[in-house]
């Protein structure tokens, strides 16, 4: 291993967690274009639903980055689990007694979600069953499950293999995606867990390259532009799901790159302010719970919206509403179900070796 240092090891980089809150209200766009009639903004926020790519990307940066080589394989996934199921888990217990769901629950669709590996089956009523957003968590489970072995595999690897290696992967699922439209499969190429673990390996040889110094610092504004002339391109194109996920994979890891490389210069701009990283920080509640807000609430206040104002004012209540129950998520489950498992049952033994 050639060019190595670790010397910024877990630290913190407070633009990424506030391009995760971008990213989670992409998503929200996205269901509001979908699930209502009056939902401002027509076609521009119809592919939100790529927020989910760069949540892969930067899960992919950010467990990588922050993962240290002496953590435990048991430690890593103790951790993981602490982090996501509880949440995860609550919104399945709400998913049951809401009146609206997008599909009916059912037995397989409930048990494929309580265990999270809906995203496996090819069938839209399971992979989008009970709280239908948590397909996503399957393909993170997955991720969970291969990452000590895919950091114990790069450690040991030169620059050139990482970036032949785990380019190539994201160009053989990107293949396989296209393989699986073409054949009437565009489900199961955008929820499958082996599909979209392409961009969560853009994430990792990101991560890794940055763990080596080897990152080349890229102006934000840079980024964000080309993300939004892929936008702008792919906007009214109406590409299958998984296609358009795929295009913008790798201008959301310039954009993750570009965080990085500029918060480890601690160079100022907004996306370090207190509140944008909170926001950040509390986007995983809100991606949780924002559809299940506006399914069920729809009925009630779809006869507000008379006119673009009335739009608009709807559109923020409903934001904020769904912001407000995912602090709570986020403050009154996540984060105390967080400590309470990693102090009871994080294990000490068995390190990962990476050398």
């Amino acid at each position: 291993m050639t060019g190595t240092t670790v010397r910024h090891l877990g630290e913190d980089l407070p633009r990424l967690t506030s391009l995760r809150a971008f990213a989670a209200l992409a998503v929200f766009f996205f269901h509001i274009a979908r699930n209502t009639s009056w939902g401002p903004g027509g076609i521009t926020f119809m592919h939100g639903y790529v927020g989910v790519a760069f949540f892969y990307v930067l899960s992919g940066f950010v467990l990588t980055w922050s993962t240290r080589p002496e953590t435990t394989t048991g430690t890593f996934y103790v951790r993981r689990f602490a982090r996501v199921y509880p949440s995860h888990f609550v919104m399945f217990l709400v998913a049951l007694v809401v009146p609206i769901l997008v599909y009916p629950v059912t037995l397989p669709s409930a048990g494929a979600n309580l265990l999270l590996i809906q995203a496996w089956f090819p069938q839209w009523p399971i992979a989008f069953g009970m709280n239908g957003l948590s397909w996503s968590l399957s393909c993170e489970f997955f991720f969970y499950a291969c990452t000590p072995f895919l950091l114990r595999w790069g450690h040991r690897r030169s620059d050139r293999t990482l970036v032949m290696a785990l380019l190539g992967w994201f160009a053989v699922t990107t293949l396989g995606a296209v393989a699986l439209t073409l054949n009437g499969l565009d489900i199961y190429a955008f929820t499958n867990p082996l599909i979209r673990s392409g961009e969560f390996g853009l994430g990792v040889l990101a991560g890794l390259l940055a763990l080596r110094g080897r990152l080349p610092r890229v102006p934000m504004w840079v980024a964000v532009a080309v993300v939004g002339a892929v936008w702008y391109l792919t906007v009214a194109r109406q590409l299958p799901q998984s296609l358009t996920g795929a295009a913008f994979a790798l201008p959301f890891l310039l954009l993750v790159v570009a965080g990085a490389t500029n918060d480890l210069a601690r160079r100022p701009g907004p996306l370090r302010s207190r509140a944008l990283v909170y926001a950040g920080q509390v986007s995983f509640g809100f991606y949780l719970v924002h559809e299940l807000v506006i399914i069920n609430g729809e009925p009630y206040w779809s006869g507000w919206a008379q006119s673009k104002t009335t739009a608009v004012l709807l559109l923020l209540g409903v934001l904020t509403l769904a912001f407000l129950l995912a602090t709570a998520l986020h403050e009154w489950v996540e984060r105390p179900c967080q400590r309470l498992i990693r102090s009871r049952w994080e294990p000490s033994k068995r390190a990962v070796s990476y050398t």
